[in-house]
């Protein structure tokens, strides 16, 4: 038996508010589904947030349907669970995965499916608030009582320790023993297989970048391919070969030189075949974010040879002087409050992230041409 997992396609968002990032998200799924289809494995399986919103727009429910054919017509069933994007309100709507249902995509949100003697069980997404109101490790060996002798299969869609150190969830002590294999979505940093209460865990990561993070990076872009025999697992991770680059650099005005030759050098060696996203991150002293894009104009960066630009530097204060001081005491109650406040430390860091960004800025013209250049600054 073989199967193909993948996770989190966020298939539909308009990264920077750019249609050519929205392409790169369907263009990796293909990637993946091209892979199932060489492969010829048994059926996929998707751990939720197949589409970035919970309304999608009929272009988009189009490339999920176009998917879904391909695999239809090869007789390579996918099962899915809905993610905290995709999942519906369950009051005003429902997911919008029940809508590609009839062109063979097998929605399992709570329960047990079988097929040809394998005994997949899905949870959908269950917030915060909800897993108050339920016993979680009891809801999975509820699903266990339903399963005969077969490979047992759980899907998920939530926050565990220690990805996620706020969760209430514990891997070890929520998973309860009797699966064969837990595969996890929501979590978009790529992980090796581990074994927890006798299942190999598995977390395949996002399949694009939804906000760049080096360790993503690190890990790779990709799925996994799972082969079983006599219940003895074999995994792999594949990773795409045809992203869209991106680039990343940490800046600073000490090594705003060697930085912006290395970009140069990077753009002129690389045979990119979609334009490279480029990430400028770190602190300067005087450089306004003017002045960085001057530089760069001047060693022959330009704009066009990117598909997008993202500038984030923070102004750096002197060292040990009392200004200083007092500014770094007031920037961590901030960093905090605003942590309490907001609560999401993902969503957290991101505000903070943006208003490190704005304090780079010199005066009020500049932050209205920011926000109307880049209106994927706001997006949270």
């Amino acid at each position: 038996m073989k199967f193909l997992h993948l996770s989190d396609t966020h298939l539909g968002y308009h990264q920077y508010g750019l249609q050519e990032r929205a392409a790169d998200f369907f263009d990796v799924f293909n990637e993946a589904v091209d892979f199932a289809l060489e492969k010829k494995v048994d059926f996929i399986i998707h751990t939720g947030d197949f589409f970035h919103s919970s309304r999608p727009s009929n272009q988009i429910i189009l490339q999920g349907m176009e998917i879904l054919k391909r695999l239809k017509d090869a007789k390579i069933p996918v099962f899915v669970i809905s993610g905290n994007h995709d999942r519906g309100s369950q009051v005003r709507d429902v997911s919008p995965l029940k809508i590609l249902q009839p062109l063979g995509l097998n929605l399992i949100d709570s329960g047990v499916l079988e097929y040809e003697g394998i005994f997949i069980g899905g949870l959908k997404y269950i917030s915060k608030a909800g897993l108050k109101q339920l016993d979680f490790r009891e809801v999975l060996e509820k699903f266990l009582e339903k399963m005969d002798e077969g490979f047992k299969i759980l899907m998920l869609h939530q926050e565990f320790q220690p990805f996620f150190p706020d969760s209430k969830l514990n891997m070890f002590s929520d998973l309860p023993e009797g699966f064969d294999y837990v595969g996890i979505g929501h979590y978009h940093v790529a992980q090796p297989p581990s074994l927890i209460n006798g299942a190999t865990v598995v977390y395949p990561g996002s399949t694009e970048f939804t906000a760049y993070n080096e360790k993503e990076e690190e890990k790779g872009k990709g799925f996994y391919i799972i082969e079983v025999d006599n219940k003895e697992l074999r995994t792999k991770f594949i990773k795409f070969q045809r992203r869209r680059p991106f680039l990343f650099y940490r800046f600073n005005e000490e090594n705003s030189e060697q930085i912006l030759k290395k970009i140069k050098d990077d753009l002129e060696r690389g045979q990119y075949v979609k334009k490279p996203v480029l990430i400028l991150k770190g602190t300067v002293k005087d450089l306004s974010y003017s002045d960085i894009r001057h530089l760069m104009k001047n060693e022959g960066i330009t704009e066009e040879k990117f598909l997008h630009m993202q500038v984030n530097l923070a102004k750096d204060q002197v060292e040990n002087s009392p200004e200083h001081t007092i500014i770094e005491l007031e920037d961590n109650l901030i960093k905090k409050e605003l942590q309490k406040l907001i609560g999401d430390k993902d969503l957290s860091e991101k505000v903070i992230e943006l208003i490190d960004h704005l304090k780079t800025i010199e005066n009020t013209d500049e932050v209205k041409k920011l926000l109307r250049e880049n209106p994927e600054i706001l997006d949270f």
